[in-house]
């Protein structure tokens, strides 16, 4: 051994090194679950059907502080599948200030392993079609549900704007909002209807719109209507007609915004559609100044 080597340097650096292991934190995963902020859930039953139903509620930041502000509110069907997607995009487009804040009211199901399909074809459908192997046709009692009792538990529980509603969804919710707006258009008064389902029930959409054409040209709501530019074809052409036949009609205070998403398919619309479908419906209500961005650098846009 040459001079001022030590033979029991390894067993040294082994008793280090296990000390420095053992000095570290251990990961321990967390079991707890992840909560969207400022939501909450209200089970409600519907007094016609004796079904049971779920909001899940979104409330801005500003809720609990300003205790006399009164807030617009945006109804959603599917809002066990869109809430999370929503609440994101609610986050985006108040940072960049385009649109007020709001109350979110997503309609959803209670309960484990909801069989979501078969609940929303038979509530978001509004007649009965029977080339589905499926129950379809309670859109009519679905929205009386929701002018019943949906809308005066959020209006008498919740600081909410009574004269801004609004409503929205994606294919059979689209359809819905669709039928909401013909069927009761001060009810909402601004809709967003994403990739809908207009082939439903041999042309009912057009046929509808036919029909309320006939009996007024006065249409006061605000309607983004939007279909997917990669979509199924035979589902996408339906919607583009149906684009042309109302915007065709040149109804008297209503505000159109046909819109086409290019490159997304039919579940790939949702992201951009709420974007682009909130801004629009709220374009009156849009607040001024500048954007988060710009305040944080302290410049006017």
């Amino acid at each position: 051994m040459k001079p001022g080597t030590n033979k029991s340097w390894p067993k040294q650096f082994l008793l280090i090194a296990l000390v420095g292991l053992l000095l570290q934190p251990a990961f321990k995963a967390q079991s707890q679950n992840f909560v969207l902020k400022n939501t909450e859930t209200v089970q409600l039953k519907n007094e016609l059907t004796g079904r049971d139903h779920e909001l899940i509620i979104f409330l801005p930041d500003s809720y609990n502080h300003s205790k006399s502000k009164k807030y617009p509110v945006f109804y959603f069907l599917d809002g066990y599948w869109h809430m999370p997607l929503l609440y994101s995009i609610y986050g985006n487009l108040r940072y960049d200030n385009v649109i007020p804040e709001m109350i979110m009211v997503g309609l959803s199901y209670p309960g484990e392993n909801v069989n979501y399909d078969s609940l929303r074809m038979r509530d978001l459908t509004p007649t009965k079609w029977y080339e589905f192997n499926q129950n379809t046709g309670d859109g009519p009692g679905f929205l009386q549900f929701i002018e019943k009792s949906v809308i005066p538990t959020i209006e008498s529980n919740y600081r909410a704007d009574k004269s801004i509603r609004a409503l929205g969804g994606q294919s059979a919710g689209g359809l819905f909002s669709l039928y909401a707006m013909y069927s009761k258009p001060e009810l909402f008064k601004r809709y967003i209807a994403i990739s809908p389902a207009a082939m439903w029930g041999q042309n009912y959409l057009f046929l509808t719109d036919s029909a309320y054409s006939k009996l007024t040209n006065e249409l006061p709501v605000r309607l983004f209507l939007s279909a997917g530019g990669d979509e199924y074809p035979a589902f996408r052409a339906p919607i583009i007609r149906l684009q042309k036949q109302i915007e065709s009609h040149h109804y008297q205070n209503f505000s159109l915004l046909n819109y086409v998403i290019e490159g997304e398919r039919h579940t790939g619309v949702a992201a951009e559609g709420y974007t682009r479908g909130l801004r629009w419906i709220f374009k009156d209500m849009a607040p001024t100044g500048p954007s988060g961005l710009a305040k944080a650098f302290g410049v006017t846009e």
